[in-house]
């Protein structure tokens, strides 16, 4: 989706994620795969950009024919990537019985993907992802999203500001080495009730 948002909405979603970055920025984490990661996180719990990030993934469900049962979205990841910073091929989640979120008290981090601490989350999983490009193609080489599916690789290079890609959560993928400067974007996951 190369023209997914405007300027202005994309410019919203960056400046929403700097505040948070300044903020309660961490150390991106992974659980599963044994995935390297090397980035800097923070969570947008903001209405307006869960809302224009959910409506891209509504639209991508349909016009891919997915057509997936889809009940609730967790919070936008917001991650820079600077030079060296990578992230390994890895999933979202599993979309299998196994693989339904349970309620847990305490926060561990990295999370398993099968735990929760949002009721509102127990019992489902994650069905689709979506990334949405928040930096300049000029700002940064390297950084590439790779997708292999079906026995292939997918690349994404120098996708263009405001672009989102959306595909299943059980697909690998990775971010390649940052060779030069930053690398922006907002990640989000839609859950819903294991496929049968």
């Amino acid at each position: 989706m190369p023209d997914a948002l405007t300027s202005e909405e994309t410019d919203f979603i960056h400046n929403e994620g700097e505040i948070q970055m300044k903020v309660h920025a961490i150390e991106g984490s992974h659980q599963g795969d044994n995935a390297e990661r090397s980035s800097q996180i923070a969570w947008l719990d903001n209405v307006t950009v869960t809302h224009m990030m959910e409506e891209l993934v509504y639209s991508a469900n349909v016009s891919a024919g997915w057509v997936l049962d889809l009940t609730r979205p967790e919070n936008v990841q917001y991650t820079t990537y600077k030079q060296d910073d990578e992230y390994g091929f890895h999933t979202d989640g599993h979309q299998d019985r196994y693989a339904a979120k349970h309620l847990v008290q305490k926060s561990i981090d990295p999370m398993p993907l099968n735990q929760t601490t949002n009721p509102l989350l127990v019992g489902l999983v994650r069905k689709l992802s979506i990334t949405v490009n928040l930096s300049p193609p000029e700002d940064y080489e390297g950084g590439t999203l790779e997708l292999l599916f079906n026995g292939a690789k997918h690349e994404f290079p120098n996708p263009p500001y405001g672009s989102a890609i959306v595909f299943p959560s059980f697909v690998s993928h990775r971010i390649t080495p940052i060779t030069k400067g930053n690398r922006k974007s907002a990640v989000m996951w839609f859950n819903g009730p294991p496929l049968r």
